[in-house]
């Protein structure tokens, strides 16, 4: 009886101490804006790729992560969390001379326990620096 109870004990907390992963790829619906009075343009000058980590305890207080920030496109054209922010500003910087992104994907990756989460949003996007003309 005694083995019977300790195996159940096990598959127990095996059980509850066990997590679920889940994967989500995603691009962004719509364009790059530039001003239509400008005759500003871009170059693309290659490819950039940026990874950010984040997690929460008790699905709201966050914990660890970077506290850096980048957005893309026209404001409010997405919502983005801190941790996208962050992986955005990352694939910026992974090409010194950029100043966007375009065409980006995301790809997040998400580790759910009982009290904890982790959050890993990786970027993929063309990198391009503006070259403003005068008018």
């Amino acid at each position: 009886m005694n083995k019977v109870t300790s195996l159940c004990l096990m598959a127990i907390a095996a059980v509850s101490l066990t997590g679920c992963v889940g994967y989500r790829n995603s691009a962004p619906q719509g364009n790059l804006v530039l001003d239509i009075n400008t005759t500003a343009t871009y170059d693309v000058i290659g490819d950039a790729k940026g990874t950010a980590t984040g997690a929460t305890l008790f699905g709201f207080i966050p914990i660890g992560g970077e506290n850096k920030g980048g957005t893309i496109g026209a404001s409010g054209m997405m919502m983005l969390g801190p941790v996208e922010q962050a992986a955005i500003y990352n694939a910026i910087e992974s090409v010194p001379t950029a100043d966007s992104l375009m065409w980006p994907r995301f790809q997040v990756e998400v580790a759910n326990y009982i009290v904890y989460s982790e959050r890993t949003v990786t970027v993929k996007g063309k990198a391009i620096r503006f070259n403003p003309s005068a008018k």
